[in-house]
C-alpha cells in the first residue's frame, strides 16, 4: 500500500473543501492561535492581555478569515473555476469591516478607549495575508487535481458518449471515470466532467453540480433537500445541485 506523504495529506485536508468535523477542529486551532497572537502583540506593545479576552478578540479578529477562505474554496471547487476577483475583494473588504466594526462596538459597550481604525487593520494584516496566500495555494491545488485527471477523451470515447446520450438519464463523476446511469444500469466512460458537459449540453443535458450532469428529459422536478436545491429524476434519484450551478436549474421541470 502506498504511503501518504505529509504534503499530500496537508493538501487534501486544508486546500480542498473540508468536511464539517475537520473544519470544526481547524477553527478551534485558529481560534487559539489567534488568541496567542493577540497576547503576543499586546506584550510587544508593553501591555498585557488575558486568555478570555484574547479568545474573544480572535473570534471576531481572526476566525472570520478562515470562513472566508473555506467559502471561496468551496465555491471555486464546485464551479471548477475561480471566483471573480471583484467578488473576492468584496468578501475581504466586508470581512474586515465586520471584524473592525465588532471591535469598535465591544469597546464602546465596555467603555474602553477606542483604538484607531488603522491600528485595528494593521493587527489583522497577518490574517488577511494568510487568507490571500491560502486562496492562491488552494487554486494551485485545484489546477493540479484537474491536471491529474485522465487525458483528453479520444475520438472513440466522444463518439460513444454522443451515441449513448439519448439513453443516459444522469451522470456522476467517479474518480477518473464517469458513471452513466442508463435505465437501471451503470456504464463507465473515461472522460472528464468538463469534456462530457461540452459534448452533452447541446444535446439537452445540464450540469447541476461539480459531480453531476442530468438529462433534461429525465428531470421530474427541482426540490429542496437538506437546505439546498436538488434535482429529482423520473427514476427517483435525488441529485444535489451546487450553488455555483444554480443558474442552470432555470427551465428544468
Amino acid at each position: 500500500m502506498a504511503s501518504l506523504s505529509l504534503p499530500s495529506l496537508r493538501s487534501d485536508m486544508l486546500l480542498r473543501p473540508m468536511p464539517p468535523v475537520l473544519m470544526a477542529a481547524v477553527a478551534a486551532l485558529v481560534l487559539v492561535a489567534g488568541a496567542a497572537y493577540c497576547m503576543g502583540y499586546e506584550g510587544l506593545r508593553g501591555g498585557s492581555e488575558a486568555w478570555p479576552s484574547s479568545l474573544v478578540w480572535s473570534a471576531y479578529g481572526v476566525l472570520p478569515w478562515l470562513f472566508v477562505f473555506e467559502y471561496v474554496k468551496r465555491r471555486e471547487w464546485d464551479a471548477d473555476a475561480p471566483l471573480a476577483t471583484g467578488t473576492i475583494a468584496l468578501l475581504l473588504v466586508g470581512t474586515a469591516a465586520f471584524s473592525i466594526g465588532v471591535e469598535i462596538l465591544l469597546r464602546w459597550l465596555s467603555g474602553d478607549q477606542s483604538v484607531p481604525v488603522g491600528l485595528q487593520l494593521m493587527r489583522r494584516l497577518p490574517a488577511i495575508a494568510a487568507t490571500f496566500l491560502l486562496l492562491l495555494l488552494a487554486r494551485r491545488e485545484q489546477r493540479a487535481a484537474l491536471a491529474r485527471e485522465q487525458p483528453a477523451a479520444g475520438a472513440t470515447e466522444v463518439e460513444a458518449l454522443r451515441r449513448q446520450a439519448p439513453a443516459i438519464r444522469w451522470i456522476q463523476a467517479a474518480d477518473n471515470y464517469l458513471e452513466l446511469h442508463v435505465d437501471g444500469q451503470v456504464w463507465t466512460r473515461r472522460i472528464t466532467m468538463r469534456e462530457a458537459a461540452s459534448i452533452l449540453e447541446p444535446l439537452g443535458f445540464v450540469r447541476i453540480h461539480r459531480s453531476f450532469i442530468v438529462n433534461r428529459s429525465h428531470v421530474e422536478s427541482v426540490v429542496r433537500d437538506k437546505g439546498g436545491p436538488a434535482v429529482r429524476t423520473i427514476d427517483g434519484a435525488l441529485l444535489p445541485a451546487g450553488r455555483a450551478f444554480s443558474g442552470n436549474l432555470r427551465g428544468l421541470h
